[in-house]
């Protein structure tokens, strides 16, 4: 009995083992036809298309609006607001810019902090394209070139305090 066991369970092994063998080498039962073939190629490339397609979607990342006072003579003459979006283009560089996000805000405070006085103080009015280039100056600096590929100005607004 127990040799009958013991062989039949080497069958078993045996047969699983051909088995094994016949798919690893596609022939037999498991060999592929050249439609099927055909048709996991054609599969593939769907898939690929897809996924750049979704990578490559832009994303907006909602970033804090930046506050910047304005000083003359050592009183607070007015107060900028900003409210912006940065846009990336995959998963990637928005997993970088919302970890990097409270940095790059403070980074853009201090930079403006001298900018903007500096450029009032030469014209009474602040350009909307100046900021965003000066934004995405910023971005580049602190997250590498190509993370940030655009940065959208929602609204900026300025309170006189006097």
């Amino acid at each position: 009995m127990k040799k009958l066991v013991i062989a039949f369970a080497v069958l078993i092994m045996l047969a699983g083992g051909t088995v094994s063998l016949l798919k690893y080498l596609s022939i037999g039962p498991f060999e592929v036809t050249a439609e099927e073939l055909a048709r996991r190629e054609a599969e593939e490339a769907n898939r690929e298309q897809t996924k750049s397609m979704f990578e490559s979607r832009p994303r907006y990342i909602e970033m804090d609006p930046i506050q910047v006072p304005v000083f003359q003579d050592n009183d607070v003459a007015a107060t900028i607001m900003i409210h912006y979006k940065l846009e990336v283009l995959n998963v990637d560089n928005e997993r970088t810019v919302a970890k990097a996000q409270r940095r790059l805000g403070d980074a853009l405070i201090k930079d403006f902090s001298f900018y903007i006085p500096r450029t009032l103080r030469n014209n009474k009015t602040l350009d909307v394209t100046l900021i965003k280039y000066r934004i995405m100056m910023t971005a580049n600096k602190m997250l590498g070139k190509d993370v940030v590929s655009d940065a959208l100005i929602q609204a900026m607004t300025s309170t006189d305090d006097q």
